[in-house]
């Protein structure tokens, strides 16, 4: 485990292959709501012999940290810059990008601001809050009013982001040049499937993959049908 400071955030990050080959292009992952790099611990294993990868917790998630008054409010963007600043301490300055559910429209961010990516994948991803299904509004605003009433800052936050942002339009996704592949189980009940489909309609080089019987927790739930489609599209 390795920490890099970005402004008033320490950022947790590990390395995993050898970084020495240019012929392999490294691969950022990003994780979703709550979690952190652990979540793809299943997919990992697939890829460390053809790929250099990059983990990263993002701010406020594992164990990435805020310095002492430090920002402690998230943002989709405050994540796909920090992501950025990593690649760029690194001295990364061409990879792809593997982004899930809210580490997913990370990635699209990253791409709408960098030419230094080169592919990206994102499971499981919205553009507004409008893009999750009925049900997942419904249980995450009770999930936000239990914390808040609990007391539990940190979860009131995570919900509140799911609640409140993105805020990314079909015309901001004509500006990625990054060949870009939209990823969703057949069975996700926390994405609309015509959303979905519309993100990849907005990306000049997008496309749209259905992974059939899987839900939302692809990474975890179909790591080898993830893998092997990162195999074919990296």
């Amino acid at each position: 485990m390795s920490e890099f400071l970005h402004y008033d955030q320490i950022i947790n990050y590990e390395l995993c292959g050898a970084f020495d080959n240019d012929q392999r292009t490294p691969v950022l992952l990003l994780h979703g709501n709550g979690e952190n790099m652990e979540v793809f611990s299943k997919l990992a294993p697939h890829l460390m012999n053809t790929k250099d990868l990059v983990f990263m917790d993002s701010r406020l998630h594992g164990r990435s940290y805020p310095l002492p008054g430090g920002d402690e409010r998230l943002s989709y963007e405050a994540i796909a810059d920090d992501a950025l600043a990593l690649m760029e301490h690194l001295g990364i300055w061409d990879y792809d990008v593997i982004g899930f559910s809210d580490g997913g429209i990370a990635a699209l961010i990253m791409a709408m601001h960098s030419l230094n990516i080169r592919r990206v994948i994102a499971i499981g991803a919205n553009i507004d809050p409008s893009g999750l299904t009925f049900r997942a509004r419904r249980d995450i605003k009770r999930e936000y009013k239990r914390a808040c009433a609990a007391g539990d800052g940190y979860t009131a936050e995570l919900m509140r982001l799911m609640l409140e942002e993105p805020h990314i339009t079909l015309n901001d996704l004509a500006a990625i040049a990054a060949e870009t592949t939209i990823v969703l189980g057949t069975r996700d009940n926390f994405i609309s499937k015509k959303h979905s489909e519309q993100i990849a309609d907005a990306i000049p080089h997008g496309s749209h993959v259905y992974i059939e019987g899987a839900s939302h927790d692809i990474p975890r739930s179909h790591p080898a049908v993830l893998a092997e489609l990162i195999r074919t599209l990296l």
